[in-house]
């Protein structure tokens, strides 16, 4: 398997989804520059691991799927959805698309526009 698209799984099934944090300093650089429409913001890796126990204190349930990946050089592109569930059961989906840079086998660099608070059609996508 291609080492930067393994990089960027291990960072959704294994970081996000089963909250492996041991698992940082394999996959995220000792930065992450996340960039939006709005701007740039370098974040630490402790900074970049933070997030996510952050996300998981809000919900009891968070899994991310990736429904397409594309891998070009060091770029990784994933259309994803999370299906998340709140400790009152209430549910929620996000649904966006990112694109990782991903240096000497560690996530450096982040373009993310944001997502919605939805599921992508029901139609599978498929991988490259």
């Amino acid at each position: 398997m291609n080492v930067v698209r393994q990089v960027v799984e291990r960072y959704n099934f294994e970081l996000w989804n089963e909250q492996r944090y041991e698992i940082a300093r394999e996959v995220i650089g000792d930065s992450v520059i996340r960039n939006s429409p709005g701007g740039r913001q370098v974040l630490t890796r402790d900074e970049s691991v933070q997030r996510i126990p952050d996300a998981w204190n809000q919900f009891e349930r968070i899994e991310f799927e990736l429904l397409h990946t594309i891998v070009e050089g060091e770029l990784c592109t994933i259309v994803y959805q999370a299906e998340m569930r709140r400790s009152d059961g209430a549910r929620d989906s996000i649904a966006s698309i990112e694109v990782f840079r991903v240096s000497d086998g560690r996530i450096v660099e982040v373009w993310n526009n944001s997502h919605d608070h939805n599921r992508w059609p029901d139609a599978k996508l498929g991988s490259k």
